[in-house]
């Protein structure tokens, strides 16, 4: 491996979070050793922007494909500025490599790229090699895969192909050495008659008499764009559970902002023990106090929650392109960490019929964090820098 100082690498994210933060956890990794690091997003990349990066980024123009004639044109013609916009940048900055994490975002900068010949990686974060990573898959020099059975990966491209997992932002990373735990005051089959209700639009909050921890809580996560199907049968659906479990269990939810108000009234007309918000920025503790996670399928959530050793109930987006959110969960329910609930069953008896069963039954729980621990990828920068340098 040669001198990494040496080493100028642009990484090409944009789109929604679960391309975004995997991007970001290399270009730190990278910046840390010495690389002199851009990022190339689109406009999208600033609001996963809490603190001042060791690198630099640059917004590129992009955009998808409408419908209509009227939508494509516009479209075209931001993705060609795009393109320029990458080009010129690229001929200053002279980078050894580009990397790129997929999604319509990162099209301008691996076009750039290809005309200049420049050496492009890819990293695919779901279990179906995604459109934009498709079509450059035959110039890219290394193809970085989260899962080993990805569909959409041409055989020819097989001696390329690496399978590293997904990056996981590195507080959250930590929590790998947290030992998973189930409330140490077990007072499910009982009635609490102090313990009240606290319902909160933010994630600060300090429920009164009870610490965090003596609650079983449960993680509810929607995706960037926060999910509307959770917040019409969640809150029903805890509502269904009998009252020691119900007085018993704390609910921290992200929903989407239009939703907030109307989600936020049904878990206090149900005196539900619930923070809301539209982004948690104290995920890794989120993601640390719960005992259940119940989200959409996206790579970065499973990563995520499955490094932290948590057992997870996931809802595959119906729509998501390709339908990779289906074959993400099929590949994680394989290894026994997770259970899968299709969106036509997802209903409100569905669901709490389910946390229930869990509840009543912890050895499942246990069991279920135990195989999130032994198939989380780790490691996993380590893997990538070691690949990508070797040779150079």
């Amino acid at each position: 491996m040669s001198d990494l100082k040496n080493q100028k690498i642009i990484i090409a994210t944009g789109g929604t979070g679960g391309h975004i933060f995997p991007a970001r956890v290399l270009a730190e990794e990278l910046s840390g050793r010495g690389c002199k690091v851009k990022i190339f997003a689109n406009k999208n990349y600033k609001n996963y922007t809490f603190v001042n990066d060791d690198f630099g980024h640059n917004i590129i123009s992009s955009s998808q494909i409408g419908k209509s004639f009227i939508f494509s044109f516009i479209a075209g013609i931001k993705i060609s500025f795009g393109i320029l916009q990458a080009f010129f940048q690229m001929l200053f900055f002279r980078p050894t490599f580009v990397i790129a994490f997929g999604g319509y975002a990162t099209f301008p900068t691996l076009c750039a790229a290809t005309i200049l010949r420049k050496n492009i990686i890819l990293h695919e974060q779901n279990a179906h090699l995604g459109k934009i990573n498709r079509i450059f898959a035959k110039f890219a020099k290394k193809i970085f895969l989260t899962y080993r059975n990805t569909d959409g990966l041409e055989k020819i491209f097989n001696k390329k192909s690496f399978t590293v997992g997904n990056l996981v932002r590195k507080d959250i990373a930590k929590l790998s050495k947290v030992k998973y735990y189930l409330p140490s005051d077990k007072k499910f089959a009982k009635n609490d008659k102090n313990m009240g209700y606290n319902l909160l639009l933010k994630s600060d909050f300090n429920l009164q008499k009870r610490k965090v921890d003596s609650f079983f809580n449960i993680l509810i996560i929607g995706g960037s764009g926060g999910a509307k199907i959770f917040s019409d049968i969640m809150p029903k659906a805890i509502f269904n559970l009998r009252s020691e479990i119900k007085q018993n269990i704390l609910i921290s939810q992200q929903c989407r902002i239009d939703l907030l108000d109307s989600t936020l009234k049904q878990y206090k007309l149900f005196k539900i023990n619930t923070v809301i918000g539209s982004f948690f920025g104290d995920m890794e503790k989120k993601i640390k106090n719960a005992h259940l996670i119940i989200s959409r399928a996206g790579s970065s959530t499973i990563s995520e929650s499955t490094i932290a050793k948590k057992p997870l109930i996931l809802i595959p987006l119906v729509n998501s392109s390709d339908n990779h959110q289906l074959k993400n969960a099929k590949e994680i329910i394989k290894k026994g960490s997770a259970i899968m609930i299709e969106e036509k069953d997802f209903t409100i008896n569905k669901i709490s019929n389910l946390i229930t069963k869990l509840i009543d039954n912890t050895d499942m729980l246990i069991e279920m964090s135990e195989k999130s621990h032994k198939s989380a990828a780790k490691n996993v920068a380590d893997k990538m820098i070691k690949r990508i340098f070797e040779n150079q």
